[in-house]
């Protein structure tokens, strides 16, 4: 992977600032594959009301999508309340999620979310991180057309990681953390966080986590 350096630290905004997040449907879904399923369902509930209906598999599929609304409203609604919009302060070293207000240092998770996407070339990633039992962030590394994030974002998400506490968890099966990369697929240290923020890696690149 190319080498690339983030801006100084020095050139971070001043207060709070609120984080880029992997998008709308990032707040909903938490894996490419639930996107994927999203759209499955409505097509085998179409066909399904077609088959009963005798009627056109488009009319099924109208029918199912506009089933389907007010569950994916409520659904998004949800995750909303739950995981609310996240905002950092380097002034005083804070992520803040709703009324939950935790030091960067409290940060002790970290996880990538890849998705290949082999027709187009092409490869998304998103990294989630967050401290234990308290508030969590999601950022885009790569969209769907491969793009990385803005060098303003590369700077401040790299900046977290640096003040972060990140380790990959450990099993008490496997104390010396030995297959930890196998037990929790995604899961990154301090170090492997700040290069895939970096550097996120293209699909002429190996994948830099165990997949599942």
């Amino acid at each position: 992977m190319s080498q690339t350096t983030a801006p100084n630290s020095a050139t971070l905004p001043h207060g709070w600032l609120r984080l880029d997040r992997a998008g709308w449907w990032g707040t909903f879904a938490t894996t490419p594959w639930t996107g994927v399923l999203a759209v499955i369902a409505p097509l085998q509930l179409g066909n399904a009301i077609a088959q009963i209906l005798d009627i056109s598999p488009w009319w099924g599929f109208l029918i199912a999508v506009g089933a389907f609304l007010p569950v994916f409203f409520v659904l998004y609604l949800v995750q909303r309340l739950r995981y609310p919009q996240p905002w950092v302060n380097f002034d005083t070293d804070e992520l803040r999620s709703g009324r939950r207000v935790v030091p960067l240092a409290d940060i002790t998770w970290a996880r990538l979310d890849l998705f290949d996407l082999k027709r187009s070339h092409t490869r998304m990633l998103t990294l989630r991180f967050g401290a234990a039992g308290g508030p969590r962030a999601s950022v885009r590394l790569r969209g769907r057309k491969g793009q990385p994030p803005s060098a303003a974002v590369t700077a401040v998400v790299a900046d977290i990681v640096r003040r972060s506490s990140i380790v990959v968890p450990q099993s008490p099966n496997d104390p010396t953390g030995r297959f930890a990369r196998y037990n929790f697929p995604g899961s990154l240290n301090r170090e492997d966080a700040l290069e895939v923020v970096l550097n996120p890696p293209t699909m002429d690149d190996p994948a830099p986590v165990q997949l599942m």
